[in-house]
């Protein structure tokens, strides 16, 4: 059982179907637009809603954020590569490395805010994670496709197959500039997190690496975060209408 915790991410949970809820308790003592809303749409959809005392709430919830109120459901869906070819999202983040989950939601928060349409994850089991990174990301967690890939070489090499560019964040002598390339559609953007980076199988499937070139003299290397903030947006920047 999942508790998700304040409004940003139950009305995520709720509007995108992407795990089964089993209840929503709210606190009865708090009118706002998002219950309000919130109200609504678990009407419609015959999800059961419990009108809690406040202390209630904090009991079962784990911070003192929730805002009052919690969410009890599944784990959200992951889907496969084959599901990836199906829908064949054309700009595809992938994450490696990357264990905390607040840090990994920011992540996927910039990539569904700047057009990303799905996210590979590392292969694990997340759930215990995902009260974070629900929080963390702003509810996108949900609202976005999330991948996780069996066998990392040969899914890497039938999504090429399948007409997509490998393009990894990694510093060496052949790495374009980030601002010189196009990012061609469909695209696998793919960033390591500081510590362990990417991982072997995806940089021998790379295509292209890329680099983040400073006006400065600085030797310091940017967080996942902030690289990714910054290329994620860049390819908004280069490919939007």
């Amino acid at each position: 059982m999942i508790i998700l915790e304040g409004a940003l991410s139950v009305k995520a949970a709720v509007e995108s179907g992407a795990r089964t809820i089993q209840s929503i308790w709210m606190d009865e003592a708090k009118e706002s637009k998002d219950f309000d809303y919130i109200k609504r749409i678990v009407k419609q959809r015959n999800i059961k809603l419990l009108m809690k005392p406040k202390a209630e709430i904090d009991e079962n919830a784990t911070g003192k954020t929730h805002g009052g109120i919690i969410a009890f459901t599944s784990p959200r869906k992951i889907e496969d590569v084959q599901y990836l070819l199906k829908k064949k999202p054309w700009f595809v983040v992938m994450i490696e490395g990357v264990e905390d989950p607040f840090n990994l939601g920011q992540m996927i928060r910039t990539a569904y805010a700047s057009g990303a349409n799905a996210i590979i994850l590392s292969k694990r089991d997340w759930s215990l994670a995902e009260p974070t990174l629900m929080k963390s990301s702003a509810g996108a967690y949900d609202r976005i496709m999330i991948v996780q890939l069996d066998k990392l070489e040969e899914d890497l090499a039938l999504i090429k197959s399948q007409g997509y560019s490998i393009v990894v964040t990694h510093r060496e002598e052949t790495s374009m500039d980030f601002m010189d390339y196009d990012y061609p559609f469909p695209i696998v953007l793919a960033f390591g997190g500081e510590l362990r980076g990417l991982s072997r199988a995806v940089l021998q499937a790379r295509d292209v690496s890329l680099k983040i070139n400073y006006p400065t003299q600085t030797k310091l290397a940017l967080n996942a975060v902030s690289a990714s903030a910054i290329i994620c947006f860049e390819v908004y920047r280069k490919r939007k209408p």
